[in-house]
């Protein structure tokens, strides 16, 4: 689970699992798609298909498209394992994992914000400032999600591992307030779930992953080898790719309507919340698979198989294909980039 400039993906933890229709339905066929073709996207919270409404991308699909909204990436696994869908959104652990247990699914684009989100929140009084003082203490975080390689990436910048600590897996909608109950010493966690916290224990330390991992700001489409091998649905994973990047476009200029539509409608969250939150997040950009990113991936997963999480160390470079760089780059309008820093302000 991670940011989104969409969705605060933390908030995936309190949605049930939910199958529902796309409005979209289908208008016509192109050679590609022909009629009948048809897309199971897996989503988080809407963090796809609100996009596409908000910017007109839905509009008139040359094939039709069902969402399943699932909470986070590894019950969405499990349903690809199952042969169940053809596209998804995830993080950057469940992708790591999918390649550990050998699952045919690939990363098919990649975007991230300009800054990351996610930290360390500690009690006050826990004597917690930095990562070193994590030692011996316990931590709240969900393991098998991006929660998770923020906790393995700050103890990797102070010298430590998980052996150092004493973790407690706990889903993400529960992390506050077991920190609230002094149930734990600290969590793994991130906006707006921790607003409430912090309004009541505005002395609580707030702990970021230093160096702004690239890794950690990423949200990855991803899709079955199946479905890729499938020339008509490899078409239509193709537009459905250029219609979110035009999405994720869109929303880069258009703040207030993002915060409206999420924070304020779904969420019931203050209007000057949701910009604040966004604006912090920065836009997001699009960048070529595998880029830039292999170095951070692979120090990732690297650390997740030290941990003893995955059986055996992975060459994440197998994680991606490039076979949709150039839609990428067609739909941002800009050249793809290898690496996520868009211009802060940028529609990229």
């Amino acid at each position: 689970m991670r940011w989104s400039r969409t969705i605060p993906a933390l908030l995936l933890g309190a949605a049930m699992l939910i199958i529902t229709a796309c409005g979209g339905g289908t208008s016509g066929a192109t050679a590609d798609s022909p009629a009948g073709t048809s897309l199971r996207v897996a989503d988080q919270l809407t963090v796809l298909e609100t996009p596409l409404r908000l910017a007109g991308q839905d509009k008139n699909l040359p094939y039709s498209v069902t969402y399943s909204n699932f909470v986070g990436g590894p019950p969405m696994l499990q349903a690809f394992q199952a042969g169940k869908l053809d596209v998804g959104w995830i993080a950057d652990a469940p992708l790591i994992f999918a390649q550990a247990a050998r699952q045919k699914v690939v990363g098919i684009a990649a975007y991230a914000t300009t800054n990351g989100s996610q930290l360390l929140l500690a009690a006050p009084g826990r004597h917690i400032t930095t990562w070193a003082d994590l030692k011996g203490k316990s931590v709240g975080y969900q393991k098998g999600t991006s929660l998770e390689s923020v906790l393995l990436l700050g103890l990797q910048s102070a010298g430590l591992s998980l052996k150092d600590v004493k973790p407690v897996d706990l889903a993400a909608t529960q992390l506050v307030q077991a920190l609230q109950a002094g149930e734990v010493d600290s969590v793994i966690t991130s906006q707006p779930l921790d607003s409430a916290y912090l309004a009541k224990n505005p002395t609580a330390p707030q702990i970021p992953v230093p160096g702004n991992n690239l890794a950690l700001r990423t949200n990855f489409l991803i899709a079955s080898e199946s479905a890729l091998k499938d020339p008509a649905k490899a078409a239509a994973i193709g537009d459905y790719v250029a219609r979110f990047v035009k999405a994720v476009n869109w929303e880069n200029s258009h703040v207030p309507e993002v915060s409206k539509a999420t924070y304020v409608d779904q969420y019931k969250l203050p209007q000057a919340l949701g910009e604040r939150l966004l604006a912090a997040a920065g836009p997001s950009a699009f960048f070529a698979l595998p880029g830039d990113l292999l170095p951070a991936q692979q120090n990732l997963a690297d650390l997740f198989a030290q941990a003893g999480e995955i059986p055996s160390k992975v060459d994440t470079a197998a994680e991606f294909t490039s076979l949709y760089n150039a839609t990428v780059l067609a739909a941002q309008g800009s050249a793809v980039r290898s690496s996520a820093v868009p211009t802060r302000g940028s529609s990229s």
